[in-house]
């Protein structure tokens, strides 16, 4: 029954808002030019009639609208759907998108100057970091330098034919290719200072990599301490030697092959500095027995660097960061993701060097794309580097599976920095639930108003209620449709957008149809180099 009267009061309504409408067309079937004419003679009945009508004919209606939802309490929310009524528009983002800076999204391309606020890509295995972020990049930004993880060379042999092609310098540095570029860490310190990070970064990375490939505990932070200054010493003490003796394997094959009044008799008088190192060591270990176990923590960590591959790899140095800054340049760095634990000793000082390296040269804008970068090692100072690094024309896209990947790695304290410092955030499909969550949070909640009434011994009333919700929930941003991207940026409401995938694009396709073979320009690139190191 009250269902059928509720009818009855929407047809009312209806009857209502028909004779408005009939009323205000008869009103200007009249003729606007005649009421004007009569208005300038002076006779304003028409006008007046035509307003008082409407409005008496309004508030009947408005009355009525509030007298049937008094009668029969109906109650409704308003805004928008739950979840997408604070979503920005293109609008709200114009004043940090622009033609050319970093690609977001088919909608969604940053200005240059925005795009060196350092960008946070997550997404599982396959859901489209390489396909609609790394490869559109990489052939739309003729004027920058990159530095690119490139773990199967995919990146490579999508976009080197049209960066070459654009007039950059390309290189490639693969490990595990004979023909290579080679990478001498120890080279390229400048000072004791930096040998001495070295040290340290090789050693915490070293313990990290034993046990991600043995599961098992490898000496802890004690040891790495205590192991620093013996790997220091004889680091100073062989950046001194000519090559082929300078080098980080070249030192270890002394710490190993030597009793400990050996080592202390090469030590002496060799470098203040290393001296200094080594009596640090001796007095840490206060004994014959610990000094040996401290040996053999230095060897178990640095064991990579006994490889006859990695000791050719570093035989010498053939990357000269500057090389980046003088003209655009593609560095691909291709490290497979089976061999990244066992590499992450050389890697994180890689990546570390370069960009302590850039930061004090000036040119060529470089942005720095690692994909996978939980698995390069933990770089040294990269929370500080993301802080100060925006001034000097360089930025880093991180792509990741997970934050808890990050904290894994980096701590919960650190990683929290380097969030802090990713300004732009794109979020794929299928994120596991922690990282869904942080990105919840981060976009923030919505209001949502719901108004009823109620029936009290026959009085109405009506009431209003506020409640909050997450615009995205976690199990929304897991669900993200197929193809969709969700994108935060600086201080804007979160954008979704649509995957640029470059094989969907005629003009990605043409840019990337050409692909380029690994094995014969890294060949051809070691037969140009070694032409030029034999000039006389």
């Amino acid at each position: 029954m009250k269902n059928h009267f509720f009818s009855i009061g929407i047809a009312v309504l209806i009857l209502i808002s028909a004779t408005i409408t009939n009323f205000i067309l008869s009103f200007f079937e009249m003729g606007l030019s005649d009421i004007m004419q009569s208005i300038m003679y002076g006779d304003t009945t028409p006008i007046i009639v035509f307003i008082a009508v409407t409005i008496v004919l309004a508030a009947t209606l408005g009355i009525s609208i509030m007298l049937l939802f008094k009668k029969f309490g109906m109650g409704f929310k308003k805004g928008k759907q739950l979840g997408t009524s604070k979503l920005a528009s293109l609008k709200d983002l114009k004043d940090i998108t622009g033609n050319d800076g970093v690609i977001l999204g088919k909608k969604v391309r940053l200005s240059a100057n925005h795009s060196y606020s350092h960008i946070l890509l997550t997404g599982v295995t396959g859901s489209g970091k390489s396909s609609s972020f790394f490869i559109p990049n990489l052939v739309s930004n003729p004027e920058s330098s990159f530095v690119v993880t490139d773990p199967k060379l995919e990146l490579f042999r999508k976009t080197a034919m049209t960066n070459l092609a654009q007039g950059k310098r390309v290189l490639v540095f693969s490990p595990f290719k004979k023909e290579t570029l080679k990478y001498n860490p120890l080279a390229l310190c400048r000072g004791e200072t930096e040998i001495r990070e070295l040290a340290q970064t090789l050693l915490v990375n070293g313990n990290a990599a034993v046990e991600a490939t043995t599961g098992q505990k490898s000496g802890g932070s004690e040891w790495i301490s205590m192991s620093t200054p013996l790997l220091s010493a004889f680091l100073i003490y062989v950046r001194m030697l000519d090559a082929p003796k300078n080098t980080i394997s070249y030192a270890l094959n002394l710490i190993i092959e030597n009793d400990l009044d050996t080592l202390k008799f090469m030590i002496e008088d060799s470098h203040p500095v290393a001296e200094k190192q080594f009596n640090i060591f001796l007095q840490s270990a206060g004994s014959e027995q610990t000094a040996a176990s401290i040996k053999t923590v230095l060897a178990t960590n640095l064991q990579m660097f006994v490889d006859p591959l990695i000791e050719n790899l570093t035989s010498e140095n053939e990357i000269d960061p500057g090389m980046l800054r003088d003209r655009p340049t593609v560095l691909y760095v291709g490290v497979p993701e089976h061999r990244s634990d066992f590499m992450s000793p050389l890697m994180a000082p890689f990546y570390s060097q370069l960009i302590g390296r850039l930061i004090e040269i000036e040119g060529v804008p470089v942005q720095f794309y690692l994909d996978e970068f939980a698995n390069i090692g933990v770089i040294n100072n990269i929370d500080k580097y993301l802080a100060t690094i925006r001034s000097r024309k360089m930025s880093i896209s991180i792509g990741i599976q997970s934050i808890n990947q990050l904290k894994q790695k980096y701590g919960q304290e650190t990683t929290g920095t380097i969030l802090d410092n990713l300004k732009t955030k794109i979020i794929l499909p299928g994120s596991a639930y922690e990282t869904a969550e942080y990105y919840s949070k981060l976009i923030g909640n919505e209001e949502i108003s719901t108004y009823g009434s109620s029936d009290s011994r026959g009085e109405k009333s009506f009431s209003e209620s506020k409640t909050r919700r997450e615009l995205y929930s976690p199990d929304e941003i897991r669900r993200l449709p197929d193809g969709k991207v969700l994108i935060v940026t600086d201080n804007k409401n979160p954008f979704l957008d649509e995957q640029d995938r470059y094989y969907e694009s005629p003009h990605y396709l043409e840019l990337t149809k050409k692909e380029a073979d690994v094995d014969q320009y890294v060949e051809w690139y070691r037969s140009k180099l070694d032409a030029q190191k034999n000039r006389p």
